[in-house]
């Protein structure tokens, strides 16, 4: 398997999750930059980008677990309220619909990183 077998399987199984995916392979850098996007069940058009280091799904994995234990569901749902605590840019209207939104997304970056998690990959990856 080379460099752009793991990055197409990395593609197949974001998509088999039903996310967009986007890769931009460095070779001079030795990395693949990929962009993941999906809708929420609240329609907003969510993306993330995340990089893999030397065609090893690890330091993807790894990056992704990163930005996951990261993505902060009380902060997240705060930018997409306006002055009066009402969805903003494409959000649901009501806090409550935005914050149960924000968590479905958390949801999903999770659903994401597990079926990354149980990706086959040859030992030499």
């Amino acid at each position: 398997m080379y460099i752009d077998d793991l990055t197409n399987a990395v593609v197949a199984c974001a998509k088999t999750e039903g996310w967009s995916a986007e890769a931009r392979i460095n070779y001079k850098e030795q990395k693949t930059e990929f962009e993941f996007g999906k809708f929420s069940p609240g329609g907003r058009d969510f993306s993330f980008e995340v990089e893999m280091k030397c065609a090893n799904i690890n330091s993807l994995i790894e990056n992704i677990d990163n930005y996951y234990e990261g993505f902060d569901v009380d902060n997240e749902t705060y930018i997409w309220l306006d002055q009066w605590g009402h969805g903003k840019n494409g959000a649901p209207y009501s806090l409550r619909a935005v914050l149960e939104d924000t968590e479905a997304i958390d949801k999903m970056i999770e659903k994401l990183l597990d079926a990354f998690r149980q990706m086959e990959v040859p030992e030499e990856y």
